[in-house]
């Protein structure tokens, strides 16, 4: 979704932060330019990449802002050498964006650079992998060691397992996941997801269950902080939390691999895949706007190449 920044039209404020941003800021001067627009990771993001911009101009002795195109096209290529092109695309986003918020020329959209850009894509072509799946087999054995415990964080996160991989929840979702969600009957749960419902399997309602007894009356927000002494509080969980505990899974697990945010719901396509179910229905139950992502998830990487030209926006050059 489009953020919708401020536009700042004071000339005095104008030069004060293309000062500031000509050299190293800090978290909150990134917030105070992107008018508190973004989360708490995007910013972390967004300041780490305009910062190696602006250690790359300095040995350069050029400015960050406004930044010449052969400047920027120059920073891409070196950081090519070593990033993915995920992330050279990301380091693009950032500065763009510093340029056009201060009303200044976003070197980013000159043609020099989007040929740079294209040619480093081409090279960088199967850079990209899918994040490791969380699949049902994995489910089955963080269960065998953990249904019996007794500790809250324990039954917290088999929860969060069987909720994420069912409703093939992203973190965001996981995070803002709310009582009102749950319809309760008898011993069936059903979780509403956007404009779907999802009846939990025996094993999740039971600790889904389990958890909201520990849990008690701590607002409303399902899946909330547990601290160093065990005490369950009414705090969300942040993108960090969840992460620490998804990584916790393959821990235990004992994997060479590594979980993430997405590997739940890359498991539960494949799940879905194996149980015959078609991409389309696929693609609606993760609630994905199209179909790209289910079929690169299941291993049809030229279909979901082909899904995503339909979402691609094609600019002129200048």
């Amino acid at each position: 979704m489009r953020k919708k920044i401020r536009p700042i039209e004071d000339a005095d404020e104008i030069k004060r932060l293309i000062r500031l941003f000509s050299r190293h800021v800090t978290l909150e001067h990134v917030i105070e330019l992107t008018d508190q627009q973004y989360s708490h990771n995007s910013v972390l993001a967004m300041t780490k990449d305009w910062n190696l911009f602006v250690e790359f101009c300095t040995h350069k002795g050029v400015v960050p802002i406004p930044a010449a195109t052969t400047a920027l096209r120059m920073f891409i290529e070196k950081e090519s050498a070593k990033r993915k092109y995920a992330t050279i695309k990301r380091y693009l986003v950032t500065i763009g964006l510093f340029h056009r918020i201060l009303g200044v020329s976003d070197p980013s959209a000159h043609s020099s650079v989007k040929i740079a850009i294209s040619k480093i894509r081409l090279n960088k072509t199967g850079d990209a992998k899918a994040a490791t799946a969380f699949e049902r087999k994995h489910l089955n054995e963080i269960t065998k060691l953990l249904s019996n415990s007794e500790h809250a964080r324990d039954i917290r996160n088999l929860a969060m397992y069987y909720l994420m991989f069912e409703c093939l929840l992203k973190r965001s979702e996981l995070k803002a996941l709310s009582m009102a969600q749950l319809m309760i009957k008898d011993d069936t749960t059903l979780v509403s997801v956007g404009q779907n419902l999802y009846p939990l399997s025996t094993n999740a309602n039971e600790f889904l269950s389990k958890w909201l007894k520990i849990r008690g009356s701590n607002g409303s927000i399902i899946f909330t902080a547990i601290d160093k002494h065990g005490n369950v509080n009414d705090e969300p969980l942040d993108d960090s939390s969840i992460y620490r505990i998804l990584r916790s899974a393959s821990d235990k697990l004992r994997l060479d691999l590594k979980f993430s945010g997405q590997s739940l719901r890359v498991g539960a396509a494949k799940e879905l895949a194996r149980q015959g179910n078609k991409v389309k229905d696929i693609q609606h139950h993760g609630r994905w706007l199209s179909a790209a992502m289910p079929y690169y998830y299941i291993g049809n990487k030229v279909q979901a190449d082909a899904e995503r030209m339909v979402f691609k926006r094609f600019k002129p050059w200048d």
